[in-house]
């Protein structure tokens, strides 16, 4: 996995979400990394060796922005509590935008605690097709890289 080399974070996002989703966050995460944004996904096939919780942590704290696709599967995972404390301890250290929140189209209602969160990015995720989306994914990369 690519890292970058200069400073405390190697990777410009942790991207949390559910196992579920993990097809529709690994088309995320490519269309990311076209745009120059190197990502941590919660579950990678390629970080086996490395249990689920080491990896939230070493995700999240190696990252300079958290990137949660919220959906069902997300708050139905074993992790959710976890990843959704480590994220928000980290937003207390550093600046409030340093969360994005991609909420499914599915998904009734955010969790209480991710709310706050919202962004116009959050709203706009109509439908899957958002995702794929060129104009969407270049105001995600933009929103991204501030501050990167």
């Amino acid at each position: 996995m690519l890292t970058r080399q200069n400073g405390p974070f190697k990777y410009d996002v942790y991207l949390g979400f559910g196992l579920h989703d993990m097809r529709k966050v690994d088309q995320l995460r490519s269309q990311l990394e076209r745009r120059d944004i190197l990502c941590y996904p919660k579950y990678d096939p390629a970080q086996l060796q490395q249990s689920t919780k080491s990896s939230i942590v070493y995700g999240v704290a190696h990252s300079v922005k958290c990137l949660l696709y919220v959906s069902e599967s997300f708050i139905e995972d074993a992790w959710y509590m976890i990843e959704v404390s480590q994220v928000l301890r980290k937003l207390e250290r550093f600046s409030r935008d340093m969360i994005v929140v991609l909420k499914d189209p599915q998904l009734v209602d955010l969790p209480p605690q991710l709310k706050e969160h919202c962004t116009d990015l959050t709203r706009a995720v109509r439908d899957l097709s958002t995702l794929e989306d060129p104009a969407f994914l270049d105001r995600l990369a933009a929103a991204l890289k501030r501050g990167v």
